[in-house]
């Protein structure tokens, strides 16, 4: 059943077109992914769709009774509302009168109150009060908190309950995850696949994307390509098309198609990912893991040892602990970080991501232990606030500060060729910055942080309202850059594909380090619960009983008779994704994440088995 109907739309910003004569329809219970460059036109589109604006040209047709709610990309941070007040905004009329009676009860006026209350039942407006505190519940949200009071990724989740209140027959988020940790995107991804609504979402995050839409949108200079399938196949597909226009490019004029088949190719190198940097990936990660065996058995702090290392040690933490008055951030942790390593950092928001870094760069002192800094550190530190950027200054003037060539890596390049591989056209780069999009900005501040002479590279929470062609960018960078990495992000597929470990902040203070990135920190941990599990199975004192020289029940016979098929099906499916994980390019998958959580799940079923099979014989 068609909801909305774009009917040849054109919209155009001076002289860039955003949308060129659009068609396409949204039916009930769509997921739709819209997909696109920054600066391309998505958030634009989507308040066309919202009805914040009219389209130039062109037909959009809205079913009737149709009620739809718009998250969109940046939360006010200036409003003093109470949450409760901004959720139940979201209820228009009735909304207004229940904050009015709450505040009203609050302040103890209650012949006032007593006043509303006839309006409230008119309106049937008590079942509105019960959905506001349900909802506040399930986002967890106090409603007497004020809203400028609290973190990016919390005023996020005010209002995407604001905008769920509504119950919308379409809702349409644009970068909902953005300073979420990673336990409230999985939280959202499992709200989403479940709402029977339908969705139109902007997001930069491709596993959260892939778990989702059953159909992408891609916005592409203007033009609307509509892909009947999920994100994975769709990114196959992409592909394809891309090589077509690579060859039809090639007919037209040189001199004009060049940045675009520049920019396409660069795309489908980056896609396709070169294999030896999967390998110089996994041995990183290898190495991790074999130091951390080495430590287990040797005493690394001899003299001599440390002479040989000192050049190549960038911090070496031992037993450091730190809390913000009862709340304990860091508990007794040691780490030793090497040149070269690339850590990435994911925990829950208030777990002491961003203080831990304050730590490490000596921002903060530690209540008790030690750290020691090379002190040959040259930082370069992107922060998640992001520096403000003066709006008149030209792209290529911010980056290079007014030079017209820079030094990058021992070599001398022009700065619009620099910028090139930040995406962005020479036109572009002699552009003044209040031209470009929330996206471009953050891509222009990434590149001006890696064009630093720097030999430690922190980056906190850099992915935010980046498309996925520059997320693939940067990942291609990072894993070629030869100084040690620090990566606080919540993208789990850009995590996987960067960081040769990974720092957990479990909360309590306590942190834990696991080889690779998260979806191998998921099975390491699977892993080790299997571990403690079957170590409190052994240690349980064995109960004297005459059982054992009983017969089976016929229910217990016919369990044991069904094991051995069980195992050998179980051992068979194990081989068979071990084999798929064994290849690098299978590696770099989204389908790699489910692979690892299934072989986990296999693996912990097979020692079930085989504890059945033991107990039962």
């Amino acid at each position: 059943m068609p909801l909305i109907t774009l009917d040849n739309l054109s919209l155009r910003f001076a002289e860039k077109p955003i949308l060129n004569e659009v068609s396409a329809t949204i039916l009930k219970g769509d997921k739709i992914a819209l997909i696109g460059r920054n600066g391309e036109g998505k958030s634009t589109f989507m308040r066309v769709l919202a009805g914040e604006i009219e389209a130039d040209d062109g037909k959009l047709k809205i079913k009737n009774g149709i009620k739809i709610s718009y998250l969109e990309q940046t939360p006010p941070e200036d409003n003093e509302k109470k949450l409760f007040n901004v959720v139940a905004e979201g209820l228009e009329d009735v909304g207004v009168i229940l904050t009015q009676y709450q505040q009203l009860m609050a302040e103890g006026k209650l012949d006032q109150a007593a006043e509303l209350q006839e309006q409230i039942d008119q309106l049937d407006g008590w079942q509105y009060l019960h959905k506001i505190e349900i909802i506040l519940q399930r986002f967890t949200l106090n409603p007497e908190a004020i809203l400028s009071t609290l973190s990016g990724g919390w005023r996020r989740r005010v209002m995407l309950a604001k905008a769920l209140i509504q119950e919308p027959n379409v809702l349409l988020l644009d970068e909902p995850t953005n300073h979420m940790d990673i336990t409230a995107i999985l939280d959202l991804e499992k709200m989403l696949k479940d709402y029977h609504g339908t969705l139109v979402l902007i997001s930069h995050d491709r596993s959260f994307v892939a778990g989702i839409v059953n159909k992408v949108y891609d916005l592409d200079r203007g033009n609307l390509a509509v892909f009947e399938c999920g994100y994975r196949n769709y990114v196959k597909r992409k592909d394809n098309v891309l090589n077509s226009e690579a060859l039809a490019n090639k007919r037209f004029d040189k001199k004009l198609a060049q940045e675009e088949v520049w920019i396409r190719q660069g795309i489908k190198a980056r896609r396709t990912r070169n294999e030896g940097r999967v390998r110089a990936l996994q041995a990183m990660r290898s190495s991790f893991i074999n130091r951390r065996q080495k430590q287990g058995k040797v005493k690394i702090h001899s003299v001599a040892e440390d002479e040989k290392r000192t050049s190549k040690v960038v911090f070496e933490v031992k037993k450091m602990s730190y809390k913000i008055g009862n709340l304990q951030l860091v508990k007794d942790f040691s780490m030793l970080v090497l040149k070269g390593e690339k850590i990435g950092i994911i925990g829950g928001n208030g777990t002491g991501k961003s203080t831990f870094i304050k730590l490490l760069l000596d921002e903060l002192q530690p209540d008790s232990g030690s750290i020691r800094r090379s002190k040959t550190i040259k930082l370069a530190y992107f922060d998640q606030m992001r520096e403000n950027l003066d709006l008149n200054m030209k792209a290529m003037d911010f980056v290079s500060g007014g030079r017209e060539r820079i030094d990058i890596g021992g070599k001398s390049k022009h700065i619009i060729g620099y910028l090139r591989q930040f995406l962005f056209t020479g036109k572009q780069a002699m552009a003044p910055i209040r031209m470009f999009s929330g996206g471009e900005k953050n891509r222009l501040m990434l590149a001006k942080i890696l064009s630093q002479p720097a030999n430690l590279l922190v980056l906190d929470e850099p992915t935010n309202d980046l498309d996925v062609e520059t997320l693939e960018l940067l990942e291609e960078m990072l894993v070629d850059y030869t100084g040690t990495l620090i990566l606080i992000s919540h993208d789990r597929t850009f995590l996987n594909n960067v960081v040769g470990s990974t720092l957990v902040m479990d909360g309590n203070g306590i942190i834990n380090q696991y080889a690779g990135g998260y979806d191998d920190y998921l099975s390491q941990k699977q892993s080790d619960l299997n571990a403690k599990e079957k170590a409190k199975t052994r240690a349980k004192p064995a109960k004297k009983t005459t059982q054992a020289t009983n017969k089976l029940t016929y229910k217990q016979q016919q369990e044991l008779n069904k094991l051995p098929e069980k195992i050998e099906k179980a051992e068979v499916k194990i081989k068979e994704i071990q084999l798929k994980l064994s290849n690098p390019e299978f590696f770099q998958t989204d389908a790699s994440q489910e692979a690892l959580i299934k072989l986990a799940r296999l693996e912990a079923d097979l020692e079930r088995y085989y504890e059945q099979w033991s107990a039962l014989e």
